[in-house]
């Protein structure tokens, strides 16, 4: 069962047809109360129902408050997110497809109208930003289908905007002169451009152009009686980690230090976040193994949490080069490659060796209940980690027992 629209929605309606329909001239001239009104067939008296007062007489009414008022209910008519909350991307030559179909002008249109009036720019902002949401999640796929960063000083938001102006210009290229740029030659062009400001092996990241390095041969022509290549390449990351530090060791360093190619290395291990978390794993492993048999046990929760601290303690001074990188990836590479961080994050853990002792503590009245179990043991195993990782001539139970008595002073019940 419809419902019939108001003469205030009829007008609306009308309004924002002759708006999809202008041309330059229209623009010009602006829009007229007759063509309104004809356009949403209704009255002028219907009209000035609708928006009493007149703009002639300097009030705030008549057709001023109905530009006002239209302004606020201009669209792109661009997909928004799906309702999961997740941004999906769309092929960038299919970008330029809808921006020549009608989304350009639109586009265009709204942004002149917006440029003087602050309810279009509210209305048009979340719609612009999908569009460059969209553009930025297509270029992060395509980078993770290379396997590579982007050449610094570029960051991934940066190349976006960058190809999302450009595409602009091209659709409004088109726009002007029709069949001067086609969907795949734009495809074309946005393959050039990736492949120029892509780093495959991260080799750029702070000496800002690659480096030469000798291409070992293929795993095919290499000595076939290496029997555990991955922990090869993890001893050679993890001394070349603690000589010159994360972010100067490239995927091309840890290749040529393992007598392997660039591409047989990433067949193995497409990023350093990869290697550091196979290195890792099976020590975190260790660590939750040991707290589960506690729990068997029925340890008491302040003795549990102080046994479980101090083995997170020895794990990262064990394996200090590779935590180290994994702290300093998590810290920075969020803002410039955020699917290493979840990785990180699935793979690794470190707060959930804490959880279930945290909470054991708090369903027994020994640790306080202010927070949750979860934030409580990150904020434990963050500064356990960065204490580990920075304080290096500090053992392994001295870090623990200095973060712990700081710690439990203040999560203890009283």
């Amino acid at each position: 069962m419809s419902t019939k629209s108001t003469p205030r929605e009829q007008l609306l309606g009308a309004g924002l047809r002759l708006l999809a329909d202008l041309d330059m001239s229209v623009l010009a001239k602006s829009l007229s109360i007759a063509a309104i009104v004809d356009e949403a067939g209704l009255s002028h008296q219907t009209f000035h129902n609708v928006y009493p007062g007149s703009s002639r007489a300097e009030e705030r009414g008549g057709k001023e408050a109905f530009v006002e008022d239209l302004l606020t209910h201009v669209s792109l008519q661009y997909s928004p997110p799906d309702e999961s909350g997740e941004q999906p991307s769309v092929e960038l030559a299919v970008y330029f497809e809808h921006l020549i179909s009608g989304l350009m002008r639109r586009r265009m249109i709204g942004g002149m109208i917006a440029s003087d009036h602050a309810g279009d720019r509210s209305s048009l902002a979340p719609e612009f930003d999908a569009m460059d949401r969209a553009a930025e999640s297509t270029i992060r796929n395509r980078l993770r289908a290379r396997g590579g960063s982007v050449k610094r000083p570029l960051t991934v938001a940066d190349l976006s905007t960058v190809f999302v102006a450009l595409l602009d210009g091209l659709a409004f290229r088109e726009t002007l002169s029709p069949g001067t740029i086609s969907a795949a030659r734009v495809s074309e062009v946005v393959d050039s451009l990736l492949d120029w400001a892509v780093d495959p092996v991260h080799s750029d990241r702070w000496q800002g152009t690659a480096q030469q390095v000798d291409t070992p041969p293929s795993l095919e022509s290499l000595d076939l009686s290496r029997v555990d290549i991955e922990s090869d390449v993890i001893a050679a990351t993890e001394a070349l980690f603690s000589e010159h530090g994360y972010f100067s060791v490239t995927l091309a360093d840890i290749a040529s230090a393992s007598s392997l190619s660039v591409t047989d290395l990433k067949r193995l291990f497409p990023s350093k976040v990869d290697i550091i978390v196979a290195a890792l794993t099976p020590e975190f492993e260790r660590v939750l193994r040991l707290g589960r048999a506690d729990a068997r046990l029925e340890v008491e929760p302040v003795v549990a949490l102080t046994r479980t601290v101090n083995r997170l303690a020895e794990f990262v001074a064990s394996n200090r080069a590779m935590s180290s990188g994994m702290l300093l990836a998590l810290s920075f590479e969020q803002f410039h490659e955020p699917g290493t961080v979840t990785t990180i994050r699935e793979h690794l853990p470190v707060p959930s060796a804490l959880i279930p002792v945290i909470e054991s503590g708090q369903r027994r009245g020994d640790f306080a209940t202010d927070a949750s179990a979860l934030e409580l043991a990150t904020i434990l195993a963050n500064n356990v980690v960065i204490r580990s990782v920075t304080r290096s001539a500090e053992p392994p139970e001295e870090v623990a027992d200095v973060v712990l008595r700081v710690f439990l002073s203040g999560m203890l019940s009283r």
